[in-house]
């Protein structure tokens, strides 16, 4: 929103039934709240007025949930993936209500919405499989990075934040989720499979929990718990730093719409080692490594290779640091604006 609003195409008007956190930056944005209750009457008739009050062009649900029964204007509304369709076995489990609410809310989307913006090709061909959306609906948008991603690397910062939070020298990194959609099994299993002495840290940033404690017993188990540390929620300037002192970002994940982190690893100028599945391949390009998301040996060796062939580590480097361009807020601002544009026609 702070990108469309800075590129001036379009006057973006946030609808909300909450108060947007002082994190989102979004205060300069114009705002419509009401904490209407419940949800579905917000959603349903509240807004719908409002839109109609505010004299608004076009309505843009950014997670695809919220679209009302009857919008007085043309709807856009994005999906990230599909991966309770893709994977439902890998499914974080939900009563059925939950699963109702979802599905219902993916029908309202192909039902109401004029364009379906998807964050990656392979998200775009996923909805058109699974949901029965015709591709000329569907527009394919970017995703960017924060700001402090591009921020010049300070190689001394970076040096401190590994020494506080106890990594070696060498280290991968790790940062998203602990779902099991993740597939950070895949990493255990790698570390197991190389001896001891090849072996490099791997550290874990995000929010943990059970999954977290499972893993760190599934490390336990085959004796590689020495190489995992979990570090925690990291705020985005200690992640910037963490980025730019690791040996390449891991994403192993079984199914992602898009892969944030490979892009901020891309801004920071760090490569990655993806797996095959989902987009990861498609927003990673030339700047990463890719194995197959069964096989930890693939993945073990990939580790290996960057570990110890600094040529290929500096031209992965380079290249992702030139992807970087491709994947910014300022590029999903105006991808998005011509979406609107073609919606509201």
């Amino acid at each position: 929103m702070r990108a469309l609003a800075a590129a001036g195409r379009v006057e973006p008007v946030l609808f909300t039934d909450l108060p947007v956190h002082p994190v989102h930056g979004l205060e300069r944005i114009p705002e419509v709240r009401a904490p209407v209750r419940p949800v579905a009457w917000w959603q349903h008739h509240w807004l719908p007025a409002a839109l109609r009050r505010e004299r608004i062009d076009v309505f843009h649900a950014p997670a695809h949930w919220g679209v009302p029964w009857h919008s007085p204007v043309p709807v856009v509304a994005t999906i990230h993936d599909l991966a309770d369709r893709e994977r439902p076995e890998l499914r974080a489990p939900a009563g059925f209500d939950v699963r109702a609410r979802h599905a219902f809310e993916q029908w309202l989307v192909v039902r109401t919405a004029r364009r379906i913006i998807a964050v990656s090709h392979w998200t775009a061909g996923s909805i058109a499989r699974h949901l029965g959306v015709d591709p000329a609906r569907i527009a394919v948008t970017v995703e960017g990075a924060a700001p402090a991603f591009d921020a010049p690397a300070d190689r001394a910062q970076a040096g401190a934040i590994r020494e506080q939070l106890g990594l070696r020298e060498q280290y991968f990194l790790y940062v998203g989720g602990f779902d099991a959609r993740k597939n950070l099994g895949a990493v255990v299993r790698a570390l197991a499979a190389l001896p001891a002495e090849q072996r490099v840290t791997v550290a874990m940033a995000g929010e943990g929990g059970a999954a977290a404690d499972a893993l760190r017993r599934e490390a336990v188990a085959v004796g590689v718990d020495a190489w995992i540390v979990l570090v925690g929620a990291v705020e985005d300037t200690a992640l910037a730093g963490l980025y730019a002192g690791a040996l390449a970002v891991i994403m192993p994940s079984w199914l992602e719409g898009f892969g944030l982190p490979v892009v901020e690893a891309m801004h920071v100028g760090t490569p990655a080692i993806v797996s095959s599945a989902g987009s990861l391949p498609e927003i990673a390009g030339d700047g990463a490594l890719v194995f197959p998301p069964d096989d930890p040996k693939a993945l073990a060796a990939a580790m290996r290779r960057l570990a110890t062939d600094a040529v290929l580590r500096d031209g992965l480097a380079a290249a992702a640091r030139a992807r970087a361009s491709l994947y910014t807020w300022a590029a999903a601002a105006d991808q998005t604006a011509e979406v609107y544009v073609a919606a509201a026609r």
